[in-house]
């Protein structure tokens, strides 16, 4: 970390820096929550692993045939609801961070009944500053993201592979 990162994490960098990425993190959740995720692999590097409990997909065509997947069984409501972003570790160009998730969602077409959230979450992503000097704005993307599951229904079957 540099003089300038060390001053960063306490000043007006780190908000600018948490703003970013909590509002990239929020957009990814829309994006799944009303767009079956068709457009969630714009949201991570090329290269970028997505950790679902025990299961790791690499690179977006493997995120892509996640969420094609998940969209292939059928309609299905969801709302991912994400608080307590919290920034980890913050350099030029990388940031860590982790935030809770909790999900409801139920295959078929709203409204659809529920009670309980199907799962409560830790989520840990890696974020790197992408573009550059070829005059492609900068921008954040998700270079690793991996979820821990905290609580699950029994018996729910989330809508994508965790083993």
């Amino acid at each position: 970390m540099t003089a300038d990162d060390t001053r960063a994490v306490g000043g007006p960098a780190l908000a600018l820096v948490h703003t970013e990425l909590s509002t990239l993190v929020t957009a990814l959740w829309f994006e799944i929550d009303h767009g079956d995720g068709s457009a969630a692999s714009g949201f991570f590097t090329t290269d970028a692993e997505l950790t679902f409990s025990r299961r790791t997909f690499r690179g977006t065509d493997e995120i892509n045939g996640v969420y094609g997947d998940r969209a292939a069984r059928g309609p299905r409501v969801s709302r991912h609801l994400m608080s307590n972003f919290h920034v980890l570790r913050h350099e030029t160009g990388l940031v860590e961070a982790v935030s809770a998730l909790v999900l409801y969602a139920q295959d078929g077409e709203p409204p659809v009944p529920t009670a309980a959230p199907v799962l409560v979450a830790d989520v840990f992503d890696r974020f790197v500053r992408v573009g550059g000097p070829d005059g492609e704005d900068r921008r954040w993307l998700i270079a690793a993201r991996r979820i821990e599951n905290r609580f699950l229904v029994p018996g729910d079957v989330l809508a994508v592979p965790t083993e």
